[in-house]
C-alpha cells in the first residue's frame, strides 16, 4: 500500500493519504474539517476540493461525479473529495471549507418528553412561517390573442 504526499491549502500541512482510500476520509481523519451531507456517498456535492498541482495523479471522476458537477474538470479543477483517489504527489485547496468542524458533533440524548416538545415547536414554527409567507395570486396582463387576419393581409 503506497502512501502519496497531498499539500493541503490554505495551512500548507503535508499528509500521507494511501491509494486504496478516499480523499474525503484520509482527510477528515488527519483532522480538516471537509463537509459534507451524506458523509461520502456522492450525493450531496458539499465535498468539492480545487486541485492545485498534480491532477494527472488522480483517478477518472465517476459517474456519480459527473453527474453532480458536470465533465468540467478541466475548467474548474473542482473534484468531490469522497470520489477521488491519489495515485501520487497532489495540492488541494480545502479553504471553502474553512468554517466545516474538524469532529463531528455527538448525538443530543433526550427523554421522550423533550423530544415530543422540540417535536412540537418545530411544528408551530413550520406553521408560523407558512401563516407569515406572503402568497401571490394570479393575474396581471393578459396574453395577447393571436390573430389571424395579420396573415393574410400580407
Amino acid at each position: 500500500m503506497n502512501k502519496h504526499p497531498v499539500t493541503v491549502w490554505p495551512s500548507g500541512k503535508v499528509v500521507e493519504v494511501s491509494e486504496n482510500e478516499s480523499l474525503y476520509t484520509q482527510l477528515k481523519e488527519a483532522g480538516f474539517g471537509i463537509k459534507s451531507k451524506c458523509g461520502g456517498c456522492a450525493s450531496c456535492g458539499d465535498c468539492i476540493l480545487v486541485i492545485k498541482s498534480g491532477d494527472e495523479n488522480l483517478n477518472e471522476p465517476s459517474f456519480e461525479e459527473k453527474q453532480l458537477l458536470g465533465n468540467v474538470f478541466h475548467l474548474t479543477k473542482e473534484r468531490l473529495s469522497c470520489q477521488t483517489k491519489v495515485s501520487g504527489a497532489i495540492t488541494v485547496d480545502i479553504s471553502m471549507h474553512a468554517d466545516a468542524p474538524a469532529k463531528k458533533a455527538k448525538a443530543v440524548r433526550r427523554s421522550r418528553e423533550e423530544a415530543d416538545k422540540v417535536l412540537e415547536d418545530r411544528r408551530a414554527e413550520g406553521v408560523e412561517k407558512r401563516k407569515n409567507k406572503v402568497h401571490k395570486l394570479g393575474g396581471g396582463k393578459k396574453p395577447k390573442a393571436f390573430s389571424f387576419h395579420d396573415e393574410e393581409e400580407k
